[in-house]
């Protein structure tokens, strides 16, 4: 009767919860299994009889039953984002996002380009709004799912946790690698309850093994989330304040943000491991774009040069975050030419800027356009077309009139979309 009790599963109160691990995990116990009947401690006799009393609330698997929470289920219309703040979302150097970015209530994306997205951007819109009611919800719905085991106090860092609901009553940190193993199970869910900061040193990471999901890991941040340089990690990161994603920090999965800022510096956040297939970067002139977002043009037109890479039509000539090939690259002070990195002419604040064509460089380092206006030539200029308050020409987002989102390797020129 005791081999068949599982004392990972949650009981229906804490006491009996308490009861089972202390029972089952202790070393006395361990001892009193190894000892004849008449030196066990009379404390210790009552246990079975608690394991029959308690089995009933516990699943007969060794894992605990986490497997009612899904992506879909608890995201909503935040599922189809890969980066979604409340006030900004802001971004330095070159940064690629495969899958939605957007912002709500505030209004403001900056830094795109240098950083690139295979999606749709949704600044204050309808969408925004409905995907952070759903972050919310999300968020809500993480925090009250019953805890498999409290960690507080514990660095993630050295741990292989299997499935389940793992609680910080404060901060969590995590150091080093942690490893989240499905043991086989598809269907396997690990959720993250933090009840403060969560944040990462430089160069730790998170593996996900034996058919774990990247997407089927919930981080659910009391305050803000902050990832050191270099991280690797994987899940979906739900913060009640602010994200920040320091250099070349990689997120397989999603940065949701309810209140406060999404801030990027040369990251790569991507959905694409919640779809069931992925491209890897294979030149064609057509494809179908695998991108999980709903509202995302389905169609990818590459021209001669081009490749699909993460789920986006790309010129591997010029394009910083991919030059010459999928994944490679360029530094901060670097630009593609004909697909080489090389030292580009003009430095802002250590990034490349084209002070011809740069709305926040233009001209000269730190000469902002207004919102209604344009860098053309070094000078900003009176746009043609405003949406939601901001410039629209040769917008692809925009093309032609306010809404009209060009597909995915496609370019705005003259108000229509055409193939790069």
């Amino acid at each position: 009767m005791i081999l068949a009790v599982d004392p990972t599963c949650a009981p229906t109160t804490a006491l009996a919860r308490t009861l089972l691990y202390n029972a089952f995990m202790n070393s006395e116990y361990v001892e009193y299994m190894n000892t004849s009947s008449r030196q066990r401690p009379r404390w210790l006799l009552a246990l079975p009889a608690l394991a029959i009393v308690v089995v009933g609330a516990c699943t007969s698997s060794l894992e605990p039953n986490v497997d009612s929470v899904s992506s879909k289920a608890v995201l909503g219309t935040a599922e189809s984002f890969a980066v979604l703040g409340g006030s900004t979302v802001t971004n330095t150097g070159p940064t690629t996002v495969v899958g939605n970015l957007g912002v709500d209530p505030g209004l403001a994306v900056t830094g795109f380009p240098p950083g690139l997205i295979s999606g749709t951007f949704h600044k204050g819109d309808n969408v925004a709004l409905q995907a952070q009611k759903d972050t919310t919800a999300a968020y809500n719905t993480l925090a009250g799912q019953a805890v498999t085991l409290d960690l507080t106090g514990k660095d993630l860092g050295g741990m292989t946790l299997g499935a389940g609901v793992y609680h910080f009553s404060s901060s969590a940190q995590l150091t080093g690698t942690l490893t989240l193993d499905a043991k086989g199970n598809p269907n396997a869910e690990f959720v993250f309850q933090i009840g403060s900061t969560l944040t990462t040193a430089s160069n730790s990471s998170v593996i996900v093994i034996n058919g774990a999901n990247d997407c089927k890991v919930f981080w659910q941040v009391g305050s803000s989330a902050t990832l050191g340089t270099g991280t690797a990690f994987k899940g979906n990161i739900v913060a009640l304040t602010s994200i920040t994603l320091n250099t070349s920090a990689k997120v397989s999965g999603r940065a949701l943000a309810r209140n406060g800022a999404v801030t990027m510096d040369s990251n790569a956040v991507s959905t694409l491991s919640c779809t069931p297939s992925a491209d890897a970067g294979v030149d064609s002139s057509s494809l179908v774009d695998s991108s999980p977002s709903p509202d995302a043009p389905t169609t990818i037109c590459c021209g001669s040069a081009s490749a699909v890479c993460g789920g986006a039509c790309v010129n591997l000539n010029d394009d910083s975050a991919n030059c010459g090939s999928c994944g490679n690259a360029c530094a901060g002070n670097q630009v593609c030419d004909t697909g080489s990195c090389v030292a580009c002419a003009t430095l802002c604040n250590g990034v490349c800027a084209d002070l011809a064509n740069c709305d926040t460089n233009c001209g000269q380092c730190g000469k902002s356009c207004k919102d209604n206006q344009t860098c053309s030539n070094g000078s900003c200029v009176q746009c043609k077309t405003l949406c939601n308050g901001s410039c629209a020409d040769n917008d692809e987002q925009n093309c032609g009139s306010c809404g009209n989102v060009c597909a995915s390797g496609q370019t705005c020129q003259g108000g229509s979309c055409v193939c790069q």
